[in-house]
C-alpha cells in the first residue's frame, strides 16, 4: 500500500489517508517520524513472526510493528517492510522470453507545441489494453496498448461443449466444441465441430480448439486471419523439393561426394580397441539364506500362475488401460532397476509383495547405492539394495521412517537448490513409497465400476470402500476367495484353486469394464513386448558388434592382406537382424500405445538410433568404419535411453500430440539426429586416424580419413536435409494447430540454431583457407552438440510446449565432463598430424 490507498476486508478496513469514510470499522495508519502508526477502536491479537508469542492490545493508537500478525475475529494483516520514502515505477522482469507470462510496457512521449509528457501503458496478449487519459493544454487522447476488437462479418453459436478424459483420470484425451456458423449475407448456417488440429476455416479466418470454461460448460476458441495460407504452403513445398534436389541433382555436391569416393581405395583402418565388458552383480539380500523361510516363501509362488495374473488388466494414474504383466515391470524396474530378482519374473515378485507383504518386506530389494543413505537406516556403506523394513524403526507396524526428517528437508529446497544427496534421498524415498502402496494393494486398481460414466477402475480397499453395496460385496468375495485359495496353494503347491478363482476376476473385469477392455491380441502383444525388453537387449549386441568391427577395421589398415570382406559379411548380417528386431519392436510398440512411438524422451531416443542404423545401411557399402560406427552410436543412443532419468512407461498422449503431423514432423526430424550423430562419431574416428598416423601408415591412413570425411558430409547433408524439411513441418503443424508458424518456443528456437550451425559446417569448404580434413572432422564433431542442446537441453531444461520433463530437471550425468574432456585430449593430440595433403 502507499499513501492514499486503502484495503477492505470481511470485518475492517485498512486506511493510508484515503480521505474516504466507510461503515465498516477501520484502521487508520499514518506515519510518526520513522514509525507506523495505527488507530483502531477495537481490540486486536498479536502474534509475534520472530519469537511466536502471543498477546494482544487494547483499541486506541498503537505502533504497526514489523513481522508481528494483527488479528479479529475474522482477518488479519502484517507489516511486511516499511519504505519511507520511494517511487514506484515498470522494470522489466528478468529472463523475460515468449513463453513467460505477465504484461508488457510501452513508454510513450507525447508532445503537442511546447507541452510534453510521458505515458506508460500495460497490454497482455490476446486482451484489449485499458485506456488512459492524457491532457496536453486543451488535447485530451486515450492511450492504449493491446489487442483490436475486431467484429466478424459472420457469428459462430456454441451449441454443446465436449471433454472426454482418460478412463478413470483427469487427465484430458479430447476437448471439441459443437458450433454453427451463422452467414446471414451469405445465407449460411453451417454445423461444425472444432477439436485439436480440426479447424473451422472459413472467409480467410481459422477458428483453432484453444481452451475451455473451469466449469465445462463454455469454450475458448483462437482465431487467425491468413489470407496467405497456401502461399506459405507452396513456398515450403518448393523449399523442400529443392533440398532433396541436393541430394540427387547429377552435378550436385551429393553426388560429387559419391563419384569421389568410388575413386578412393582408401586402405582399411587398424588400431586395437578393448571392448568394453559389462559385469552385473547380484542383489544382496537382507534374508540371504537359502533356507531361510522367508526366501523360500518368497519363491513358492507359482511361475504359470503368475504369469495368468499378469494378464488381468489394471488402470493407472493417466487412465491407461494395461496388462498387470506391464505395471509389474514397471514396479520392479522403478525399486530395483531390473524386472527379475532372486530368479523370479516381475508378475512373481509383485504378486507376492500383494499377498505376503509380511514375507517380501525382509527381502532386501530397494535400490540404494548411496553411502550417507545406508549409515542413516544402518546398513553397510557399500550396500546396494535395502529390504522395506530397514527403513522403519518399528517395522511390524511401520512406524519410525528413519529418513523423514532429512526427506521433508529436501522436499522444502527448491528443485534448483538440492544438492546430490537430496535428490538421491528422494528417489529412495519415492521407491520406499512405491513398494508400500504395493504392499497395500492401492497401486492395483483392477476392480472397474460398473456403469461408471467415467470408466473409474479402483485398489481395493478402495472398492470396498466406494462401490455400491452389491458391487461391493461380490468385490469382497472374489478378493477374499482369490487370497485365501493362495494362502493354501503355498502350502500344497497345488494352484488349481487359485486359477479358477483367478478366472473369477478375469470375466469380472470382462463384464464390469467392458466399455474400455483392450483387446486380447492387445494385451497378448504388450505382454511379449515386456518379456523379450528389445531395446534393452539391442544395445549391448549393437555396441560389440560396432567395436569388433572397428577392431577388425584397424587391423586391415595395419596389414593391408588381411581379409576382412568375411567379417564384413557377418557383420552386414547381424547388423540387419537387430536392425529387423529393432523395427519389430518399435512397430509393436505402436500398436501398444495407437500412436507413433517418438511422443516422449525415451522412445524419440530409441527411434533416433533406428535412424541411426538406417544411415549406416545407406553408406555401408562404401566403407566398412561406417558400419561399425553405425552399430557404436546405435549402442550408446539406446544405452543413454535406458539410464535412470528416462522414463520406457507407454503413456498417453496429450490432445494436441492426437495428429497425424506427429508421425510426419518428429519422424522427419529425429531422424535427421540420426545422420548427425552417424557423422559427429565418424568425424571422432578421424581424429582418432590422425593421432595413429606414422611415416609407415601415412598415406593409407590419409586416404582413410578423407574416405570418411567423404561419408561424413554425405551423412550430415541428408541430415540438414531432413532436419531443415522437418522444420518446415513444424511450421506447418503450428499453423494447424494454434494458427502461427513460429512463436519462438525453446525447441523452435534450437532447432533453427542447429541448422544453421550445420549449413556452415556443409560450406566451410567454400571458405578459403578454412576447410581441410582435419578442421572438418574437428568441426562436425563439435557441432553435435547443438543438437544435444536441441534434444536434451530443450526437452528437460527449459520450459516450452516441447518439453518432454515432468517436475524438477534431469540431472546432468556425470559421464558429459569426462566425455568432453577426452574429445578436447584427441582433438589436441590430432592437431599436429593434421596434415593430408590437402589442395
Amino acid at each position: 500500500m502507499k499513501k492514499g490507498d486503502y484495503f477492505e476486508t470481511n470485518d475492517l478496513v485498512i486506511d493510508f489517508s484515503s480521505g474516504q469514510t466507510f461503515e465498516k470499522p477501520v484502521v487508520a495508519l499514518s506515519l510518526e517520524g520513522d514509525k507506523v502508526m495505527m488507530r483502531h477502536g477495537m481490540k486486536l491479537n498479536t502474534l509475534s513472526m520472530n519469537t511466536q508469542q502471543s498477546g494482544s492490545i487494547e483499541s486506541g493508537n498503537s505502533e504497526l510493528t514489523q513481522r508481528t500478525l494483527f488479528q479479529t475475529p475474522q482477518s488479519g494483516f502484517v507489516l511486511r517492510s516499511f519504505i519511507p520514502k520511494g517511487a514506484m515505477k515498470l522494470v522489466s522482469k528478468p529472463g523475460k522470453g515468449p513463453m513467460v507470462k505477465g504484461a508488457d510496457a510501452l513508454t510513450l512521449e507525447l508532445g503537442i507545441a511546447d507541452k510534453k509528457e510521458s505515458v506508460t501503458v500495460l497490454g497482455t496478449p490476446g486482451e484489449i489494453g485499458e485506456a488512459k487519459k492524457v491532457t496536453l493544454g486543451d488535447v485530451t487522447v486515450d492511450v492504449a496498448y493491446g489487442s483490436i476488437e475486431r467484429t466478424l462479418p459472420f457469428a459462430i453459436e456454441l451449441n454443446d461443449f465436449q471433454l472426454e478424459r482418460y478412463p478413470g483420470s483427469m487427465s484430458p484425451a479430447s476437448y471439441a466444441s459443437e458450433v454453427t456458423l451463422i452467414d446471414q449475407e451469405a445465407g449460411v448456417k453451417m454445423p461444425f465441430r472444432i477439436y485439436m488440429n480440426h479447424i473451422l476455416d472459413y472467409k480467410a479466418h481459422r477458428f483453432f480448439q484453444s481452451s475451455y470454461d473451469q466449469d465445462e460448460k463454455g469454450t475458448v476458441l483462437s482465431v487467425n486471419r491468413d489470407p496467405g495460407t497456401l502461399i506459405t504452403y507452396i513456398g515450403y513445398l518448393l523449399l523442400a523439393i529443392g533440398l532433396f534436389g541436393v541430394l540427387i541433382v547429377k552435378n550436385g555436391r551429393f553426388n560429387g561426394l559419391s563419384e569421389k569416393l568410388k575413386s578412393l581405395n582408401a586402405k582399411k583402418l587398424a588400431a586395437s580397441i578393448a571392448v568394453m565388458l559389462l559385469a552385473f552383480s547380484s542383489a544382496n539380500l537382507h534374508a540371504d539364506d537359502a533356507e531361510n523361510p522367508v526366501i523360500k516363501t518368497a519363491k513358492s509362488f507359482d511361475a504359470a500362475h503368475a504369469e495368468k495374473f499378469g494378464h488381468l488388466i489394471v488402470q493407472d494414474s493417466s487412465g491407461r488401460m494395461k496388462p498387470l504383466d506391464t505395471l509389474s515391470h514397471e514396479i520392479l524396474s522403478k525399486l530395483n532397476r531390473s524386472t527379475v530378482l532372486l530368479g523370479l519374473n516381475a508378475n512373481q515378485v509383485i504378486m507376492g509383495m500383494m499377498l505376503r507383504p509380511d514375507a517380501w518386506r525382509e527381502i532386501a530389494m530397494i535400490k540404494t547405492g548411496d553411502k550417507e543413505i545406508n549409515k542413516r537406516i544402518g546398513l553397510p556403506e557399500d550396500a546396494k539394495v535395502a529390504a522395506f523394513s530397514q527403513f522403519f524403526e518399528v517395522p511390524d507396524e511401520i512406524t519410525g521412517y528413519k529418513l523423514a526428517s532429512v526427506v521433508d528437508e529436501a522436499t522444502r529446497k527448491a528443485p534448483g537448490k538440492r544438492d546430490k544427496f537430496d535428490k538421491a534421498l528422494l528417489q529412495i524415498d519415492e521407491r520406499v513409497n512405491v513398494a508400500f502402496m504395493v504392499y497395500t494393494g492401492s497401486l492395483i486398481q483392477i476392480w472397474p465400476k460398473p456403469n461408471d460414466q467415467n470408466n473409474k477402475w479402483y485398489a481395493t480397499i478402495e472398492a470396498l470402500q466406494t462401490l455400491a453395496p452389491k458391487d461391493a460385496q461380490m468385490v469382497r468375495l472374489m478378493a477374499m476367495g482369490y487370497f485365501s485359495s493362495v494362502d493354501a496353494a503355498l502350502k500344497s503347491g497345488d494352484w488349481t484353486q487359485a486359477d479358477k478363482a483367478l478366472t473369477l476376476i478375469d470375466k469380472y473385469q470382462h463384464f464390469a469394464g467392458a466399455s474400455v477392455y483392450p483387446n486380447e491380441t492387445k494385451i497378448k502383444v504388450e505382454i511379449a513386448y515386456n518379456k523379450w525388453n528389445i531395446f534393452e537387449q539391442l544395445w549391448p549386441l549393437y555396441f560389440i558388434l560396432g567395436f569388433t568391427l572397428l577392431f577388425f577395421s584397424f587391423l586391415k589398415i595395419l596389414k593391408p592382406s588381411f581379409k576382412i570382406e568375411g567379417v564384413s559379411k557377418v557383420t552386414l548380417g547381424l547388423l540387419i537382424l537387430f536392425f529387423a528386431a529393432h523395427t519389430a519392436g518399435l512397430a509393436m510398440r505402436w500398436y501398444i500405445a495407437g500412436h507413433a512411438p517418438w511422443s516422449n524422451g525415451y522412445e524419440s531416443m530409441v527411434y533416433i538410433a533406428w535412424a541411426t542404423v538406417l544411415a549406416g545401411f545407406i553408406f555401408s557399402r562404401k566403407s566398412a568404419i561406417t558400419l561399425a560406427a553405425t552399430g557404436i552410436m546405435a549402442g550408446i543412443i539406446l544405452f543413454v535411453a535406458h539410464i535412470n532419468w528416462l522414463d520406457p512407461q507407454v503413456t498417453n498422449l496429450v490432445p494436441v500430440l492426437q495428429s497425424y503431423w506427429l508421425s510426419i514432423h518428429v519422424s522427419m526430424i529425429t531422424a535427421s539426429y540420426g545422420f548427425l550423430g552417424l557423422g559427429a562419431l565418424l568425424g571422432m574416428i578421424s581424429l582418432m586416424l590422425f593421432i595413429l598416423k606414422k611415416p609407415a601408415n601415412e598415406a593409407r591412413l590419409n586416404l582413410a580419413i578423407k574416405e570418411l570425411n567423404g561419408i561424413n558430409e554425405m551423412s550430415l547433408m541428408i541430415g540438414l536435409v531432413l532436419l531443415t524439411v522437418g522444420n518446415f513441418l513444424g511450421g506447418v503443424w503450428a499453423n494447424e494447430s494454434w494458427g502461427r508458424y513460429w512463436g519462438w518456443d525453446p525447441k523452435e528456437t534450437w532447432a533453427l540454431v542447429t541448422i544453421l550451425v550445420y549449413a556452415v559446417v556443409i560450406h566451410l569448404r567454400m571458405i578459403k583457407g578454412a576447410y581441410n580434413d582435419y578442421s572438418f572432422s574437428v568441426i562436425s564433431l563439435l557441432a553435435f552438440t547443438s543438437v544435444l542442446m536441441t534434444y536434451f537441453g530443450v526437452n528437460y531444461y527449459l520450459a516450452g510446449m516441447h518439453s518432454y520433463a515432468k517436475g524438477d530437471p534431469v540431472p546432468i550425468p556425470d559421464f558429459v565432463p569426462w566425455t568432453y574432456a577426452v574429445i578436447a585430449i584427441v582433438i589436441a593430440m590430432a592437431y599436429p598430424k593434421r596434415a593430408t595433403g590437402n589442395k
